[in-house]
């Protein structure tokens, strides 16, 4: 889901119109047009439209102006759903809305330098769409094309397959396309900032993509942003790309996701190619959940990107050496997204599209289904491009290994891959262990003079902290109650020290903070939280009892995160003969001796 703070921007002039929208709006009816809902007790309940499930998780509370899933955990208010389920941004959802709610939306002046920045785009659009159907009619009706047609023919495509996905190609020449959009009034400037044409020196443009197959790259709306241009020989470089424009950015943008976006929805995961051949090969035979990453290496932007769609993503690049080496790089950049990262493997050497043309689909289907996870496939690269004949190739490996291993989240799975690999290398499990300690904790024995204990986000901790942020929303006189013990920086690091703060500002300002307000300022992960927090089951009538209690856990868990961060530093001040670590005792002490008032109250 989108960061709101970005969006909110836009309408920084037009608060009140937001503020006046999201006041009018019923949440139930708004989702009850894409969801059926069933009232149950103060809220309502239906399946999820962001994912696929039978038994309903997804809750709906009309008092609170809040949706949430515990499924996949999806939350925000009337605009965050919007949103998600029309895969728009906020400006554009706020124009749906009132839309649905026939309210006028505000005229809001323009400046000059914006109303010429659109039209920039508009050209642009426009060059690259007629350029799309240049080259498509010199690949079908010319006679330029018949090489290239043959060559697409060749590779399995047919002719139906090339007209869905517009393929075309560009002339051995210098300005056949240059001068037939000057015939449909383009300009040399557009062409230039399009990337279709490049500045000749002194004077004149000449055609940017000449002898290639060309691949029109669309955006989520189908527009045509840019394109990838092809050689059918061993020319360097084999795919060229259009360079940045104003509507084209290789980092934001996947082939295909046009036509796969829902696809990916109703899989639940996405399959990341690395050529618009193997995307076009997959999706034309029955794969249809498939993007390429446009020649370049995999982003954060387009693992954002595919999140929107499906929580699970499986690369499917080629299984040479070039192609595992991308893959991996990929996943360093999704490994810290959320999502569920698997791998498919292929023949040696081989890429999905010729799997497809001499194997069958079927067998793509196959690897696709059984695809690695992440750990599985880092693990296997290890052993594979090891030698351990020796104890240093035995060092080594586990050296490789070591960094994943320390990476991973699952200690079950950590554990298997110890056991596996000690077994493969023939050393003692303990020593990997060893190794992997030393690794989790090499900032530690680097800075020892920085000492910095975390709290630990037990459970009892969490649900206090919860407690405690959910009443201060309720009414203004709990807030007080909590305000005189706690501030924001007593709550942990993360979504519920942000929420803190956005409730402590709130009621600053003279506010009461609503819930569905407060969303529309929020990150995703907290915005997450706020929702799901809000949606939870209501404590037991005692309030004000459990209040006290919850405040109390709080103050006596920042108390101990307090001591044992001094009692570290004195330890440490100590073994370096600082003598000021007798000052730092007596601090441990006078924080000990509140620790324990506090802990005999409980």
């Amino acid at each position: 889901m989108a960061n709101n703070n970005d969006t909110m921007m836009k309408y920084s002039d037009s608060d009140d119109f937001v503020d006046k929208l999201r006041s009018q709006a019923d949440i139930v009816s708004i989702v009850s047009e894409y969801v059926v809902l069933k009232k149950q007790g103060h809220k309502y309940l239906g399946c999820c439209p962001f994912h696929q499930e039978k038994t309903p998780s997804f809750n709906v509370a009309p008092d609170k102006g809040l949706f949430y899933c515990f499924g996949c955990q999806k939350g925000g208010n009337v605009f965050n759903f919007i949103m998600g389920v029309e895969k728009i941004g906020f400006a554009e959802a706020v124009k749906l809305l009132a839309q649905k709610l026939n309210v006028p939306m505000p005229e809001r002046q323009r400046s000059e330098s914006e109303r010429q920045r659109e039209k920039e785009r508009e050209d642009i659009l426009r060059a690259n769409e007629l350029a799309r159907d240049f080259f498509h009619a010199c690949l079908m009706k010319t006679a330029f094309g018949k090489t290239a047609l043959s060559y697409l023919t060749g590779r399995g495509l047919t002719v139906e397959q090339i007209e869905e996905f517009r393929l075309g190609f560009a002339p051995d020449a210098w300005g056949k396309l240059s001068t037939a959009l000057q015939g449909r009034n383009v300009s040399q400037e557009t062409m230039v900032k399009a990337g279709l044409s490049v500045l000749r020196s002194p004077e004149g443009i000449y055609d940017r993509f000449r002898n290639r197959i060309m691949f029109p790259i669309e955006d989520i709306r189908g527009r045509v942003i840019g394109f990838g241009g092809r050689v059918m020989d061993n020319s360097q470089p084999k795919y060229l790309n259009s360079p940045e424009t104003l509507v084209f950015s290789k980092r934001t943008v996947l082939y295909n996701i046009n036509r796969a976006y829902r696809a990916m929805k109703n899989a639940g995961h996405a399959i990341v190619v690395e050529g618009y051949m193997d995307a076009i090969s997959l999706a034309a035979n029955g794969i249809e959940n498939v993007v390429a990453s446009l020649g370049t290496s995999f982003t954060p932007e387009q693992s954002r990107m595919l999140l929107h769609y499906a929580p699970e993503i499986v690369f499917a690049y080629d299984s040479d050496s070039a192609g595992q080496n991308a893959t991996l790089r990929a996943l360093s950049i999704v490994r810290s997204s959320g999502a569920l990262v698997k791998v498919a493997s292929f023949p040696e050497g081989k890429d999905p599209d010729e799997v497809i043309r001499k194997q069958g689909a079927g067998v793509v289907r196959e690897r696709i289904a059984a695809a690695a996870g992440l750990l599985d496939f880092q693990m296997e690269r290890v052993l594979n491009e090891s030698e351990y004949n020796d104890l240093a190739g035995k060092v080594a490996a586990v050296g490789r290994a070591v960094p994943f291993l320390a990476a991973a989240a699952s200690m079950v799975e950590v554990d298997a891959h110890i056991a596996r690999l000690a077994e493969k290398l023939g050393i003692d499990e303990n020593s990997i262990r060893s190794e992997l300690l030393r690794e989790k904790g090499h900032t530690a024995f680097s800075r020892p003079s920085v000492v910095h204990v975390r709290r630990s986000a037990d459970s009892r901790l969490s649900m206090a902290e919860e407690f405690v942020l959910r009443q201060s929303m309720e009414t203004a006189e709990q807030f007080a109650i909590v305000r005189e013990s706690l501030a924001p920086e007593h709550f942990q690091s993360g979504p519920r020290r942000v929420l803190a703060e956005a409730i402590w500002k709130s009621y600053s300002q003279g506010n009461f903070p609503q819930p569905d307000e407060l969303a529309s300022g929020l990150d995703p992960e907290t915005l997450e939280f706020l929702s799901r927090m809000m949606l939870q089951e209501e404590m037991g009538s005692d309030v004000d009892q459990a209040l006290s209690d919850c405040i109390r856990t709080i103050l006596l868990s920042k108390l101990n995160e307090e001591y044992e961060t001094i009692r570290l530093r004195a330890d440490e001040m100590s073994r370096r003969g600082d003598s000021g670590y007798v000052q730092e005792l007596q601090n441990a002490q006078r924080i000990l001796t509140k620790i324990s008032d506090i802990a005999k109250s409980l």
